[in-house]
């Protein structure tokens, strides 16, 4: 075994120490018996508030929101979770199963149209984020993708919005941004 002498000058030996005593910022996660840790990045977390539940008149400019909800995303080993306040759906079909997602941001989608299933109630020039929540994801190989998510539908006469429960049948085709 060889030993060698380091020399430290100035503030660099004046700062060095012999123990660490900062802490780590991420703990490595066991992987089971005997593996050898390793690091796992944690899970993305976001979250949003959507109007869900709203009031309107025809030929409205406006609408009046009755409820929110907040919608948490998760990315988490590779899947898109998103829990619209009653359960966790796994958007990862909607964006083609294919690859590893591991950043999630969620947002009310901007759009002129109150979506109702098929069709939609125009609101025009508001540009009324209600009724929406926009998903997007970074997958492993960087290619960030976004799909838009109905989570209201019309009913009422088309002057009452209600919630819509997450589904990926509701849900956009993905857009690469």
């Amino acid at each position: 075994m060889t030993c060698a002498s380091v020399g430290l000058s100035g503030a660099v030996a004046a700062s060095a120490a012999s123990t660490k005593t900062t802490p780590a910022t991420q703990a490595a996660t066991p992987q089971g018996g005997g593996e050898q840790q390793k690091f796992i990045p944690f899970p993305r977390l976001d979250a949003t508030d959507i109007v869900t539940d709203f009031t309107f008149t025809a030929g409205a400019t406006t609408i009046t929101p009755t409820i929110t909800r907040t919608f948490t995303g998760s990315a988490r080993r590779g899947h898109v979770f998103v829990n619209d306040g009653n359960a966790w759906t796994d958007l990862t079909p909607v964006f083609g199963n294919t690859g590893f997602f591991y950043d999630i941001a969620l947002a009310p989608s901007t759009t002129t149209a109150v979506p109702a299933g098929a069709t939609g109630v125009t609101l025009p020039g508001t540009g009324a984020s209600a009724g929406r929540v926009r998903v997007t994801v970074r997958r492993a190989d960087g290619a960030i993708l976004r799909s838009d998510c109905t989570v209201s539908s019309l009913s009422g006469g088309g002057t009452l919005g209600t919630f819509l429960p997450l589904s990926t049948a509701n849900c956009t085709a993905p857009t690469t941004l």
